[in-house]
């Protein structure tokens, strides 16, 4: 998953080329990232330029960071941002927030002593939760699927085969482990998931299709946090069940029982996943987006976190995001547009991940880009935002 550590010549070359598609306006249709004759380069661009190249680019690809998102809404424009962060609003965080709402006792035989049989290092009991089941447990998960076979994705195409993951790596089922804990106190509020699922999303590239799906992906090779599981297989040779061993990657959040402020959930470091996007007509392969974050518990530069005030405000700070990757191939402007963020994200408001669909509020935001700050603050006015930056200084959004 590596991913471009030199921002500089990105972000300026991002203001040479049209990214997306749907017409000859280019996808996202934004005067910002439209080709131009501007000839600046990285050796004599100024601060303020670089900074406007960049802002340019979230403008285009992250409306998420500034509360300018409808996920509901197909003519809203989702750059690879915007799908790094939703997926991550509505899969792995959203998931883990319902499934603490269950009562356990009344899932007993979901129950294990020792949640990972074979393991020597992780003795820990569980309730553990597989597949489709998961629908059933909390409202708002009908039209997912918690179980991709190879069926679901036999009409998907890669961009190679030598991609990691391959369409086999998507072939899995969720699993969802709620930990006990021989402290009672922090008893089931060690919540992780790994595995497979797709859910629906609304885009229309102007064209006929509008409900797209995005397939998620959380194992070894999309996630640097690991958990070792124990999973039954088929015997080749014998076609019999027998248990082993998998080391797989994983999504982890934990509960901060001590809050002096409503309720605060820290997530694990390196948790990530990969989100497979096949909504492009300018190809005819699915586009990949990763997002991977480090988080150190108690480290102010690392520990990331998402707090729900006691007055209902929402608070989401990623101190470090090693990587949101992606690609939005356009043809008429030739362009892989390979896009690359790191850095740190904050978000502080009312229903922070569905901004736009409030009457009226406001969000804030200070976010730290490939080393560019960017504070301010965006209004929603009856579904009409309006951003303003005071960060960089003489920059307008």
């Amino acid at each position: 998953m590596g991913f471009i550590k030199s921002s500089l010549a990105l972000a300026l070359a991002s203001l040479l080329v049209a990214c997306g598609g749907g017409g000859g306006d280019g996808y996202y249709n934004n005067a910002d990232s439209k080709q131009n004759n501007d000839t600046t380069t990285p050796e004599t661009a100024t601060p303020i330029e670089i900074a406007k190249a960049e802002l340019d680019i979230l403008k285009r690809e992250g409306q998420f960071l500034f509360g300018n998102y409808d996920p509901s809404d197909a003519n809203s424009a989702k750059g690879y941002i915007d799908h790094a962060l939703d997926t991550f609003a509505q899969g792995p965080l959203q998931l883990t927030l319902d499934i603490r709402k269950i009562n356990l006792n009344n899932f007993s035989s979901h129950y294990r002593s020792k949640c990972f049989e074979k393991s020597t290092s992780d003795y820990r009991a569980c309730y553990s939760f597989t597949g489709n089941e998961i629908k059933g447990l909390v409202n708002g998960y009908d039209n997912w699927d918690f179980d991709i076979i190879a069926d679901d994705l036999k009409n998907i195409k890669l961009k190679s085969e030598d991609v990691s993951p391959n369409l086999e790596g998507y072939q899995a089922k969720t699993r969802i482990f709620i930990f006990e804990n021989e402290n009672g106190d922090k008893n089931f509020h060690d919540v992780t998931i790994t595995g497979a699922f797709s859910y629906p999303f609304e885009q229309s590239w102007g064209l006929t299709q509008t409900s797209q799906k995005r397939f998620i992906l959380i194992n070894d090779a999309t996630s640097d946090y690991k958990i070792t599981v124990t999973t039954t297989t088929i015997d080749p040779v014998t076609n019999q069940p027998v248990e082993k061993e998998v080391t797989t990657g994983a999504f982890s959040t934990y509960k901060d029982l001590t809050s002096n402020d409503g309720e605060l959930f820290m997530f694990e470091s390196g948790s990530g996943f990969n989100v497979l996007i096949n909504d492009n007509p300018n190809v005819s392969f699915a586009e990949p987006v990763s997002f991977i974050l480090s988080s150190v518990p108690g480290d102010t530069n690392s520990s990331s976190s998402y707090r729900i005030r006691a007055s209902g405000e929402q608070e989401l700070i990623l101190a470090n995001v090693t990587a949101i990757d992606g690609t939005r191939v356009e043809n008429e402007t030739p362009s892989l547009n390979t896009q690359s963020l790191n850095g740190s994200i904050k978000l502080t408001g009312s229903n922070i991940f569905k901004f736009k669909l409030l009457q009226a509020g406001s969000l804030t935001f200070e976010h730290v880009i490939n080393k560019i700050s960017f504070k301010g603050t965006s209004t929603n006015n009856n579904k009409v935002i309006t951003t303003s930056l005071t960060q960089p200084s003489g920059l307008k959004y």
